[in-house]
């Protein structure tokens, strides 16, 4: 036996119904930024690049891009408050690094939203949460989290309430942190390290800014200072995928009530991103793609249940549009699911499974060869006169 396979032969010109069979197209955006989150929002599918590139679509064929001209931009998150799209990040002015925060109806034009206070929270904003009318904010100055309540006006921030989040490391000489988003608020992960410990705490922060601290830990030991946890949310359900050694990964679904639920341990899965569609959850790594249909459970799946996607592109996010899967990854990737089986612009998707399977058939059939002429050798050797 070589293994169980995810491929499933169709018919040339068939069309795909499971998510594992699709092909994808690669979509040309003319960029080469690296996207780091995307969103479907007002008939807009939206994506952004860390270096301040907006690219955006209305049927999932055609796509504009928009650059925000400012010095040294960054951009980590963009969301709809209802009326306008909302980005935010950072830049460079004359007085140093200052917070980026900018709105658009169309994605074409811009306004910058002027924050006047000068204060060390508001250097750069890595996340934003727009929710009846008020902006919860997490911003980062130096090695310090914030959590930073607005209104947004036409062209302004005003300020509603201010919170350190707490466990932060003010001596931290390395910061990690991950965030994500569903509709009750966000989820964070920070790991302050420095020279002696890490201190890892996963939170919750409510729409109303108020900040639930779902676990912390700290220690001195190596391993465990290198442990980090990437959050995501899929189907509107928070998750957060935890290193626990060497290539062996831990899912936990964080719940509405803050608990802690294991959901699969010691899988080398390493999930960025997920979303749901034609009710699958779909999960993403940096290369490979998990389906987890109505009927089975995360916990029952392994490696061999994984379909490579871009084995040589970066994946980063996931989202769905317009009937559609779409994919961002790095260096302006973008790719879209088709159901059409004979698509020449398909990238070739093959089950990890598979690819074992033909690495092992290709290493028996070399030992079978190498047998072979060892074979041949000795009768050669044996019909030589003396």
């Amino acid at each position: 036996m070589l293994g169980k396979t995810n491929i499933t032969t169709l018919a040339e010109g068939a069309v795909a119904t499971e998510i594992e069979d699709y092909s994808w197209i690669q979509m040309q955006a003319g960029i080469n930024g690296n996207f780091v989150k995307a969103i479907y929002k007002n008939g807009y599918l939206a994506a952004i690049t860390a270096d301040g590139t907006v690219v955006y679509t209305k049927d999932g064929e055609v796509w504009q891009t928009s650059r925000l001209e400012y010095k040294d931009c960054r951009l980590n998150d963009i969301d709809w408050d209802g009326s306008r799209f909302v980005l935010v990040g950072k830049h460079t002015e004359e007085n140093g690094q200052r917070v980026l925060i900018v709105t658009s109806i169309n994605l074409v034009e811009y306004t910058r939203m002027v924050w006047d206070e000068n204060t060390a929270y508001d250097r750069e904003v890595l996340a934003i949460f727009p929710q009846n009318g008020i902006c919860t904010m997490i911003t980062k100055y130096d090695t310090i989290l914030y959590i930073v309540n607005v209104y947004l006006t036409e062209n302004a921030v005003e300020e509603k309430n201010i919170t350190r989040l707490t466990m932060n490391a003010t001596k931290a000489s390395t910061v990690y942190y991950s965030i994500a988003k569903n509709t009750s608020g966000i989820l964070i992960y920070y790991a302050a390290i420095d020279a002696y410990e890490c201190h890892h705490t996963i939170s919750k922060i409510s729409n109303e800014g108020n900040e639930i601290q779902v676990r912390h830990s700290s220690d001195d030991s190596e391993d465990k200072r290198k442990r980090k946890v990437s959050v995501f949310e899929c189907k509107g359900t928070l998750y957060a995928m935890e290193l626990v050694k060497s290539t062996a990964y831990n899912l936990n679904k964080i719940t509405d009530s803050n608990e802690i639920i294991p959901v699969c341990t010691g899988q080398d899965f390493m999930f960025v991103d997920g979303v749901y569609f034609n009710e699958c959850q779909v999960f993403i790594n940096r290369h490979d793609m998990l389906v987890v249909k109505k009927s089975e459970n995360i916990g029952d799946k392994t490696l061999d249940d994984m379909v490579e996607v871009a084995p040589e592109f970066t994946m980063n996010c996931i989202t769905k549009a317009f009937g559609q899967i779409y994919i961002f990854g790095n260096q302006g990737v973008i790719l879209k699911s088709s159901v059409e089986t004979n698509n020449e612009n398909g990238i070739t998707v093959q089950a990890l499974s598979a690819k074992k399977a033909l690495a092992e058939a290709k290493i028996y059939t070399n030992e079978k060869y190498a047998a072979l002429e060892a074979r041949i050798a000795a009768l050669e050797a044996a019909n030589v006169p003396e």
